[in-house]
């Protein structure tokens, strides 16, 4: 099932009146040793500083959200019994995660949801998976788990306990096999993000030379389904450009900046980097202005604007692409508060989420899964429009 967001970016009429229930809070205690940290709350208080940032809705989105299909009559996802929602993304510290927290944080307490923010301390299917299995096990389990795999299989039997266990799993940003699941928020059609990369390069640095990319890891699930749209792109439509060898940062800045050292160094004709980790963006402009090439070569990145303002300032950062972190968040509490209550329609029916608009569920790209949106393109121009 895909569901498309009908806008991004700009509020639209609430669509149902909700009320506010209070929510449940969680004491987990897993038996055994997580390589983890956590918070829990119930409002849109946050233990971090990104997830603190007050939230500006930003005036206009520069590439508008697939429009929401017509499916009859939209089912209104409302308020209900108090439950906890676990979010246990990749790793803790990543701006993009935080944001999504963010969000998650303030709809929760209208939804009836104590939220209960848990990751490991770095990027590892099996920390997480040890997560995951901490909290079936322990004496107060959440009653949904949304997850940010690391790879596509690490995390699979401990989902699939959790579901044994009659908790709502949901996926967002990188997925695993859909059986370990019961929906996906896909963060934007692949090939969508692809096209979207390469065309912001070939405008500035025209079509023929070396793209280099920068990922975290050779398994992260979502990374790589945008390399393959980025070179299935590139092989219908730009003949004459090439990926290079692939560096690989491990969601960390200085290796990013290494990697991307290299990549500059061993290819000569290249254009522009593409970091399409957080942490791989500043890593990336390290590298080219370290190097003196700044606006020689481009970087075209994927990320939060907020952590990546000096480098629009200086001009050394060309583009920007993304969601909107924070209303993503949003919609994990939506699909979560549906999902327990078993509210969300079936293929070809709609549902709405609150402010965020109507939502259309189809059986397109993948079982279960949904389609948040369009890419968002940050520029010089208009990333001070955003705060995440």
């Amino acid at each position: 099932m895909t569901i498309r967001i009908g806008r991004l970016g700009t509020p639209t009429k609430a669509v149902l009146s909700i009320s506010v229930v209070g929510a449940m809070a969680l004491s987990a205690c897993s038996s055994g040793k997580s390589p983890t940290s956590s918070s829990n709350s119930t409002a849109a208080t946050a233990t971090t500083p990104a997830a603190t940032a007050a939230s500006t809705p930003p005036a206009q989105a520069s590439t508008p959200a697939s429009p929401a299909s017509s499916g009859g009559s939209a089912t209104a996802v409302q308020s209900g019994a108090p439950f906890t929602l676990a979010i246990v993304p990749k790793l803790l510290g990543l701006s993009v995660f935080e944001a999504n927290v963010k969000g998650a944080k303030q709809v929760a307490p209208s939804l009836g949801i104590t939220v209960n923010y848990t990751a490991s301390v770095k990027a590892s299917g099996a920390d997480q998976a040890q997560i995951i299995e901490g909290l079936v096990k322990s004496n107060n389990p959440p009653k949904v788990i949304a997850y940010s795999a690391n790879d596509p299989t690490s995390e699979v039997t401990a989902l699939k306990d959790a579901k044994a266990h009659g908790i709502k799993v949901i996926g967002f940003d990188s997925d695993v096999d859909p059986s370990a699941r019961d929906y996906f928020i896909q963060d934007t059609a692949y090939p969508a993000m692809g096209k979207a990369l390469i065309d912001a390069v070939v405008k500035t640095f025209g079509n023929k030379g070396t793209i280099g990319i920068l990922s975290s890891t050779k398994d992260a699930t979502i990374q790589n389904a945008w390399i393959k749209a980025m070179s299935d792109y590139i092989a219908s439509a730009y003949p004459n450009l090439k990926i290079g060898p692939i560096g690989y940062g491990q969601s960390n800045q200085a290796t990013s900046q290494t990697q991307a050292t290299n990549l500059i160094n061993s290819n000569p004709d290249l254009l522009a980097l593409i970091p399409i980790d957080g942490a791989a963006v500043p890593g990336a402009l390290a590298a080219v202005k370290a190097l003196g090439r700044a606006g020689k070569i481009g970087v075209f990145g994927i990320g939060d604007p907020n952590p990546n303002r000096q480098y629009f300032a200086d001009g050394s950062l060309t583009g920007l692409f993304l969601w909107d972190e924070v209303k993503q968040g949003e919609l994990i509490d939506y699909v979560a508060r549906g999902d327990l209550d078993g509210t969300l329609p079936a293929a070809g029916g709609s549902f709405t989420a609150g402010d965020l608009g109507t939502f259309t569920v189809t059986n397109d790209p993948a079982p279960n899964t949904i389609i948040f949106s369009e890419p968002l393109e940050f520029t010089k121009d208009n990333y001070m429009n955003y705060d995440f």
